[in-house]
């Protein structure tokens, strides 16, 4: 091989690899640009569901004439040293009256361990207390209330399509009283729950 073939073997070689280069920088360009346009789209996709779950709590609230709407949902918070996963709850979005003490602020992260009484009574549907001092005998969840000043209490579950829980919408009375339309000798009648569940049905699709 002359001199002048070895020049144009190095030379393309040289070649080879530039292009190869520039492509390989080319792909991985555009596949950052295709992952930052797709996380951009999962961002204002997330704003506009949270802008519509805000405004339905916002409503809710009105229609029951509650001081706090809150929605809890669970979540993996890490694992044991078994390995097995930690189940936590945590406030995700709350609508309250000016001036009462936020839930979000200070609820995240508990374990569900922690709320197994309250959890079960939601998952039951039964987790309406008109009057937290007669119906409440966790001592846990008696704690809460009364931290937050609150005199009645109303939470059912939101469920996936496969019937499991996701969350929990949650409403609080602290200084307002119900509606007497959904109030029937001292205590919460078959419409509020019936309307209430609804309500907690009608945020699965924001959730999910």
């Amino acid at each position: 091989m002359d001199f002048t073939q070895i020049i144009i073997t190095l030379l393309t070689s040289i070649t080879s690899v530039i292009v190869a280069l520039i492509t390989a920088g080319f792909i991985r360009r555009k596949d950052d640009k295709a992952k930052a346009e797709k996380s951009k789209k999962q961002l204002i996709d997330q704003i506009q569901k949270d802008e519509l779950i805000h405004a339905t709590l916002r409503e809710i609230r009105r229609k029951y004439n509650a001081d706090r709407v809150f929605i809890t949902q669970f979540h993996n918070g890490g694992t044991f040293y078994t390995n097995s996963p930690m189940q936590k709850a945590s406030v995700t979005y709350e609508r309250c009256s000016d001036g009462l003490k936020r839930i979000a602020d200070q609820f995240q992260n508990y374990l569900v361990s922690n709320l197994s009484w309250y959890a079960s009574k939601v998952l039951k549907n039964q987790a309406f207390f008109y009057d937290i001092d007669e119906v409440v005998d966790d001592i846990i969840m008696k704690s809460v209330f009364k931290n937050y000043s609150t005199w009645a209490h109303a939470a059912v579950p939101i469920m996936d399509n496969n019937k499991n829980p996701i969350a929990v919408l949650a409403m609080d009375w602290v200084i307002s009283e119900l509606p007497v339309q959904y109030v029937d000798d001292e205590d919460f009648n078959d419409e509020f729950t019936e309307e209430f569940t609804k309500d907690g049905n009608s945020l699965k699709t924001y959730l999910m």
